[in-house]
C-alpha cells in the first residue's frame, strides 16, 4: 500500500485479493488519503476489509454503510490514537463501551438524527451509572454531567464522520443536552484549613494537605512527586530559592491504553509499579506526564512545607534502615512504610474520615486547591500571573474564573469598607450644616445665660487680651 501525488491530488494505491492489478483511489488532499490509509489498514487487521465495487473506470460506489460501533473502532484507531492521551483514551473508551455501545451501538451511522440524539440523551438519565471498579452500588442514575461527556465524544465522532464522507450532517449538532444544575464547590477558608492541619495525625494525609495548601498542587502530582524533584538542602537551597518541580503524575490507567498508544509511539507513562496482586487485572499503577504542558511548572515552598519534607524524608530513612531489602524505593515523597505508593482512593479516605472525626465542614480533597488558590490570590493582593504560575493554568481567566473563591469573613470586611471608605461621604455635606446650625442655637442659649461670654468672644476675635 502507498500514498504518492499525482498533480494536485494524492492516490492511495493497495491491492485486493484475486486482483491483478492494484486500485487506486483520488483525494483533493494528504490528509484525506492518510486517512483513507489508515482505514483500509484497519479493514484488513479485523479482516473486515470490502473493496468498493468500481461503477466505471475511474469511479468508485459510495461507501457501504457501517453501525455505530464499528464506526467508533474506526475512529478510536485512526483519530483517538493521534490526539488522546492514556487518561483520556481510558475515559472515552469507558463512555463508548458503557454507555454508547449498548444503546445505540447497533444503529446504523447514517440512519442517525437529531432526534433520535434527543431520545437517547434522554433514555440514558433513566438508565443505571456504571459501578466503578472498587466502589459500592449506590443505585445511581447516569448524571447530566456524563451525557455531557457521552455528547462531546458523539458530537467529534460524528463530526469526522462527515469528513470521511460516512454522513453529510452531524446528528449532535443540533441535539438539545439534559440541565445540568451545578453546584459551587464547598471550599475551605484559611481558618477552616488551619484547623483540619491542627487535627491531622496520619503523617501521609497531613504531608498532602501541606502540599495541596502550600503549593496548589492536584492530588495525582502529589502522589506522583519524586525526591529528585525536591530542592532543600543542596548548596544553592536557601529558603527563598527552595523549589520543586512538577513533571509527572499518579494515576491509574487501562493497560489496553497503554499498549494501543505504545504501538503508535504516544504513550505518556514514564514508569509502571509492579503489580502487588498475581491476578491478571486490566489495569496499571503509572507515573506520566501531566495533562498539559502548563502543567510543567517550578513551584517555590513555604518554610512551612519544606520543614515537612524534612521531616518525611527522615522517617523514610530510618524505614529503609529498618526494613532493608524489604523497602521498595521509587523514590516517592508519599510512600507507605514500605516504600508503595498510595494510590488516591486511599488518600481520599483518609481525607473523609479526618473530616468526619473532627466535624469539619465537608469538602473533596481537590477543594484544598481551590483554596490554596484563593489564599494565594488575596495575600498576592491578586497578583495573577504569580498565582498561574502555582497552579499550572494555560490561561490566567481559569485562575480567576474557576479558582478564586471570595470567604465570607473577608466579604464582610469588604461591606465594612464600603461604609467606611465609600457611603460615610454620602450626605456628608447635608449632615455638616445640621451641625454648623446646631452649634450656632447652642451657642445663642449660652449668650442669652450669659451675657459675659459675648465680650469674651469679641475679644478673642480682636486679638485683645485682659
Amino acid at each position: 500500500m502507498s500514498i504518492r501525488k499525482r498533480g494536485n491530488r494524492y492516490q492511495v494505491t493497495y491491492r485486493v485479493p484475486g486482483e491483478a492489478t492494484p486500485r487506486t483511489e483520488t483525494f483533493k488532499s494528504e490528509d484525506e488519503a492518510l486517512i483513507r490509509e489508515a482505514q483500509i489498514r484497519l479493514a484488513k487487521k479485523n479482516g473486515t476489509f470490502e473493496p468498493p465495487v468500481r461503477l466505471a473506470k475511474g469511479k468508485i460506489a459510495p461507501k457501504k454503510d457501517v453501525t455505530v460501533k464499528k464506526f467508533l473502532d474506526e475512529y478510536v484507531e485512526v483519530y483517538g490514537l493521534k490526539k488522546w492521551g492514556n487518561s483520556f483514551y481510558t475515559a472515552n473508551l469507558g463512555l463508548i463501551r458503557n454507555y454508547i455501545i449498548p444503546y445505540i451501538g447497533e444503529r446504523y451511522v447514517s440512519s442517525m438524527t437529531t432526534k433520535d440524539m434527543d431520545t437517547y440523551y434522554t433514555m440514558l438519565l433513566e438508565q443505571p451509572a456504571v459501578i466503578v471498579s472498587g466502589h459500592q452500588d449506590t443505585g445511581a442514575k447516569v448524571s447530566a454531567h456524563t451525557v455531557s461527556r457521552v455528547h462531546k465524544l458523539l458530537k467529534s465522532a460524528f463530526g469526522k464522520a462527515v469528513a470521511w464522507e460516512y454522513i453529510s450532517t452531524n446528528p449532535t449538532l443540533g441535539a438539545t443536552l439534559p440541565e445540568r444544575h451545578s453546584k459551587e464547590r464547598a471550599v475551605w477558608s484559611g481558618d477552616e484549613a488551619i484547623e483540619a492541619l491542627n487535627v491531622c495525625e496520619e503523617p501521609a494525609l497531613r504531608t498532602c494537605l501541606y502540599l495541596a495548601l502550600g503549593c496548589s498542587l492536584r492530588l495525582g502530582e502529589i502522589l506522583g512527586l519524586q525526591w529528585a524533584n525536591i530542592h532543600i538542602d543542596g548548596p544553592h537551597d536557601s529558603a527563598e530559592e527552595a523549589h520543586l518541580r512538577i513533571d509527572r503524575e499518579l494515576r491509574r490507567c487501562s493497560n489496553e491504553s497503554i499498549e494501543a498508544l505504545e504501538k503508535v509511539n504516544r504513550s505518556t507513562i514514564m514508569f509502571k509499579f509492579p503489580k502487588v496482586m498475581p491476578k491478571k487485572a486490566t489495569t496499571s499503577l503509572v507515573l506520566k506526564a501531566p495533562k498539559t504542558e502548563s502543567s510543567n511548572r517550578t513551584i517555590y515552598l513555604p518554610q512551612a512545607v519544606i520543614d515537612e519534607l524534612r521531616t518525611v524524608k527522615a522517617q523514610q530513612e530510618q524505614y529503609k534502615a529498618m526494613l532493608g531489602e524489604e523497602y521498595q524505593d521509587y523514590d516517592l515523597v508519599i510512600a507507605q512504610i514500605n516504600g508503595r505508593p498510595y494510590e488516591q482512593r486511599i488518600i481520599d479516605k483518609m481525607f473523609y474520615k479526618l473530616i468526619e472525626e473532627n466535624s469539619l465542614r465537608p469538602v473533596v480533597f481537590h477543594s484544598l486547591r481551590h483554596s490554596s488558590t484563593s489564599l494565594k490570590l488575596k495575600l498576592s493582593k491578586g497578583n495573577i500571573k504569580a498565582v498561574q504560575g502555582d497552579t499550572g493554568h494555560a490561561e490566567a481567566r481559569m485562575v480567576t474564573d474557576t479558582y478564586a473563591h471570595g470567604f465570607d469573613a473577608d466579604r464582610k470586611l469588604i461591606a465594612q469598607e464600603m461604609d467606611r471608605g465609600f457611603f460615610s461621604k454620602v450626605g456628608a455635606e447635608q449632615r455638616s450644616a445640621e451641625t454648623d446650625s446646631a452649634t450656632m442655637e447652642l451657642l445663642k442659649q449660652l449668650v442669652r445665660q450669659h451675657p459675659e461670654l459675648l465680650t469674651e468672644l469679641l475679644r478673642e476675635a480682636n486679638g485683645e487680651r485682659k
